[in-house]
Parts: C-alpha cells; structure tokens; sequence
C-alpha cells in the first residue's frame, strides 16, 4: 500500500460507471420499500406483533418507510471513485493508504434515550389517568370541545408518539466509530445497525473545520413543539387546585402538573444535553455528522478528536511563525449579554401577559415566550467563555488558523486551511430560521394587535393602556433593530471558497461596559454604512420596514372590509 500522488487523488474524484447504476438502483428499492411502508399503514396490514397487549403494527410500518427511506438516500451520494457514504467492509489495514493515527468510539445518543423513556411515561399516566374514551360519559371530562376526546388526546398522545419517535432514532443513529487518517487522507468508518458506511476525504481540498458540543442546529425545534403543552398544562392545573369541585384529590390538577414536570425535563435534556458535531467545508462539499461518545473521560476524548480533525489550537506547525500583533485587541474571554438581556426581556413580558392579561394578546406572547426562551439558550452556548477560555492562533507562512473555545463543559474548535485572509472587523449577528421566526413574528402580531387597540380605543382608559404598549412595540421594535443591524466584533476568516465569522469579544478599553455598549450606539450608523456592511445593512433594514407596514396594511384592509 503506497501513498497516492496529486494525480492520483485527483482521478478519485471521476465518476465511477458501476456507481451511476448502483444509484438507480439504491432509488428503485428505496422507493419500492417507501411505497410497501405507505401500503400497509394505508390498508392497516396486521403484522401479528403485539407487546403487553399492545399491537405494534403501526411501529413497524413506520421503522418500514425510514428504512426505505434510507435506501432512497444513496441516490444522492455521488458516484466518483472516492467514496462518500459508500456502503463497504473494509479493515484499517485495506485503506487506500497506510494509517498513521486513529480513534476508535461507540456513538450511543443516551440523552434522547432518556428523553424517550420521559416522555413514554408521559404518555402512559396520561392513558391511565384519562383513558382513551371520546363522548359526554368521560369522568374527567372532554378536552377541545364539549362531547369531544379525552385529555389523553392532547397531552398523553402526542408525547407518547414522539417518545417511540425518539426511541426509534436512539437504535438507528448508534454506530461505532472507527476513524482514521493518512498523509492525504481522512477516513471515517462508520459500523451502523445494517449499515458499515465508509467516507473518504482527501485532506487537501479541506477549507475549514468545525468541532464543537455547543451547537444546537435545529433542536431549537424541541421549544416550539414542547413550550404550548407545557404552559396550558400548568395554567390548566393551578387554577383547578383553587376550584373546590375539582378536590379533594384534585387528580386533574396535579396530573397536570406531574405531565408539565415530565415535559420540562425531556424539554431540558433535549436541549442543554446536545450530542457532538463537526462539519468538514471542502472546496465543493460540506461534510458534518452528530455523534455522542460514550467516553468516561470525555475531556481526554474531545481533545483527542480535535487533534485527529487538526482544528486543536495546539498543533506543532503552528508554534512557529505564528501571527499574534493580529489578535492583540482580541479578550480571551467572550463575553456577550444582547441575546441574554432580550431573552430575559422577552420571557418576562410574556410571563406579564399571559398571567395579568395586559398590554397585548396571545399571539404575542407566545411568540415572544418560546422566542426569549430560543435566546436564552443560544446565550448560554455561544456568548460566553471561562476566563482565558479562547485560544486563537494564525500562521501566515502555513496559511493556518485554529480557534479555540471553552466555557464549562461545552467547547467550540475551529480550524481553517489555505486561508488567504484573516482580520478582525465589524459583521451582523448570523441568523437562523428561528431569529426569522421570532423576529417576523414580534415584529407582524405586535403591530396588528396595537393598530387594532388604537382604531377600537373608546375610552380614557383604553387610551392610557394603548399609550403603554406602544411604547413597548416601539421599544421592541429598537431592540429588535439593533439585533438585526447592530455590528459586532468577529474575526473573519477567507479560504477560496468560504467566508467564516466567529463572534469575539475585544478588550475593554472604556471605564465599564456601559460605556463600552454606549460608545457602539453612537459608532452604528457610521459602521452600519461601512462600504462592507452597508448592502447587509440596507437588507435588513428594509426587511424591518416591509415586515411593518405589511402588517399596518393587512389591518387597513382587515376594517375597510369589515366595518
């Protein structure tokens, strides 16, 4: 076994003519199996497989379709000779090049294990508490509408079928991890239930490297799904202890409390308890995989790791020559409170509404609850680190940079090769689809419900109370401005085909923070219209603008047909 030359590795890269047909036929059996899965939930098949009386048909319908769909996956693996998700056996010893170093793990998702069994035992006091009855003859009495289904419906059910959702994604997402790496190569084995997949990346097309337990991705999700189950069960409950028809036993108060308690704490471990990630960005592909180590010395393992991807800040070819004039200015401590105090605001107002019936409706506050709660997380995991806890280093000869950062148990490694350019600057906050949702929502259900308060206002009363929330829709709306279109300090790393930002905190050369917050309000405009950041700037912005005045139209147009 030798080691491959740059032509060598280059002609991996061409399609290989066996895998053109091998995706067709992974699509045609993936889909025939999708299509069985569909078939025998739609005629009701009885596979004849029960547990404790229970039928579990419909389980194995669905374990049928993701199975299926699995299968229809490899269509959208490509077909070069390189693999990528390539379905094989191989041992260490038959890789394309002779291994220098590899890690070997067990990947076991224990905490969505726990979260399973919570939520199944939701679901079961739910059943026996309320049963499964639909009509005027339930004990407890009817959920949603006069005559209509048990509470089990809407509080037992739902959790009961993400419980077996989360069940079934604990036994399909463990594997053991054998990885590896080469001179030129990455390897990455991967021993799934049914399924040993092989992924090889040539080291040299790698841009930038990612490793880190902090990031969320789309478990924010989790909020929206558990958040409205959990405030209706709690603003269900308390009030009934105080209802003196509901006692002695007040079994519908304290179920409720009981299946609140259980929501919250699968809510928790779904999103503080996240498993592991790292993303690979080559030239022309993203790489990324979660995984959860089953490690007793977790530390040992994360640096491990971080040295076998080479994002660790301590890689030898980078003691020399290292460019540190260039972070000079750089804390070593992230410190950022924006997405902590508007969370808490957020949290807080809602909280006001929802228990005093004051200043706006629902729709408000249940965008600004689940929202504040989306930041409060997101502060906790990324704007902050222990004392001394990032670690920058750059390489200008080499053209490397790595990041480090670490605050309690959660760490962030960031590594990135070939770069052309590197400077700390000025950029937005990054968005995801959540600070869409919360934002556009605030900003859309906060300006109908005040114009429709101002255009109903009849009384002296009704006007003081129009006065109030208005200036807090005003005051949001600022907030949500200065989220939006505030600059704050990155480093900004280019490679030849990526733009990476990683949010910093620079040292502090005013008396105390407030002055250092109050000098950045009166330098946005003049940074917010820096010739980089000003389309961004102007997109934002203009978003803001549209957001509003579509909302002040849906009203106009609302009482023009109306009245």
């Amino acid at each position: 076994m030798a080691i491959l030359s740059e032509r060598e590795i280059e002609n991996l890269k061409l399609i290989h003519p066996k895998k053109r047909i091998l995706r067709y036929i992974f699509l045609s059996i993936g889909l025939l199996i999708i299509f069985l899965g569909c078939l025998f939930t739609f005629i009701g098949f009885d596979f004849e497989i029960t547990l404790n009386g229970f039928n579990l048909s419909l389980i194995i319908d669905v374990i049928i379709i993701i199975f299926g769909g699995i299968i229809t996956s490899k269509f959208f693996i490509a077909s070069y000779y390189l693999r990528e998700n390539s379905l094989t056996i191989k041992k260490m010893r038959d890789l394309r090049e002779p291994v220098d170093y590899h890690i070997n793990f067990s990947s076991l998702a224990l905490s969505r294990l726990i979260a399973a069994i919570l939520l199944i035992t939701n679901g079961i006091i739910s059943y026996v508490i309320f049963g499964d009855d639909v009509g005027h003859e339930i004990k407890l009495g009817s959920a949603i509408f006069l005559g209509g289904p048990s509470w089990f419906y809407v509080t037992g059910l739902p959790m009961l079928i993400t419980g077996f959702s989360l069940l079934i994604y604990f036994f399909l997402s463990q594997f053991g991890g054998i990885f590896s790496k080469s001179k030129n190569f990455l390897f990455f084995y991967e021993l799934r239930p049914g399924f040993p997949w092989l992924t090889e990346i040539p080291k040299r097309d790698i841009e930038v490297v990612r490793y880190q337990n902090n990031h969320i991705g789309p478990k924010l999700i989790w909020i929206i799904l558990f958040i409205p189950f959990i405030v209706l069960q709690f603003t269900t409950a308390i009030p009934l202890f105080n209802a003196e028809r509901a006692g002695p036993d007040f079994v519908l108060s304290w179920t409720f409390l009981i299946l609140s308690i259980l929501d919250i704490s699968a809510l928790g471990i779904l999103i503080l308890f996240p498993q592991n990630y790292f993303e690979i960005a080559t030239t022309d592909k993203l790489y990324e995989m979660w995984l959860s180590p089953i490690k007793f010395r977790q530390s040992q393992f994360k640096e491990d790791f971080s040295e076998f991807l080479e994002c660790s800040p301590n890689l030898r070819d980078i003691e020399v020559g290292t460019d540190n004039n260039l972070f000079s200015e750089v804390s070593s401590s992230n410190f950022q409170l924006f997405n902590l105090v508007f969370g808490l605001l957020l949290i807080i107002i809602a909280i006001l509404m929802l228990t005093q019936m004051i200043l706006f409706g629902p729709l408000v506050w249940w965008v600004a609850l689940m929202y504040g709660i989306m930041l409060l997380v997101k502060s906790l995991f990324y704007d902050f680190s222990k004392k001394g806890g990032d670690t920058l280093q750059y390489s200008k000869a080499l053209k490397k940079f790595r990041f480090r950062r670490i605050f309690s148990n959660k760490f962030h490694y960031v590594g990135a090769n070939n770069v052309d350019s590197i400077k700390v600057t000025k950029w937005f906050r990054k968005l995801d689809f959540f600070d869409i949702f919360g934002i556009s929502g605030l900003l859309v259900f906060l300006t109908v419900q005040q114009l429709e308060g101002w255009l109903i206002a009849d009384t002296i009363n009704l006007l003081l109370d129009n006065l109030i929330s208005t200036a807090l829709w005003i005051s949001i709306i600022v907030i949500i401005s200065l989220f939006l279109c505030l600059p704050i300090d990155v480093i900004e790393v280019k490679t030849q085909t990526i733009t990476y930002r990683i949010p910093i905190t620079l040292k502090l050369n005013e008396k105390n923070l407030v002055s250092k917050y109050y000098r950045s309000l009166i330098k946005f405009p003049k940074d917010a219209l820096h010739a980089d950041l000003k389309k961004t700037f102007l997109i934002r912005m203009t978003a803001i603008i549209l957001l509003i005045f579509g909302a002040m139209l849906y009203v106009a147009i609302y009482f023009v047909f109306t009245f």
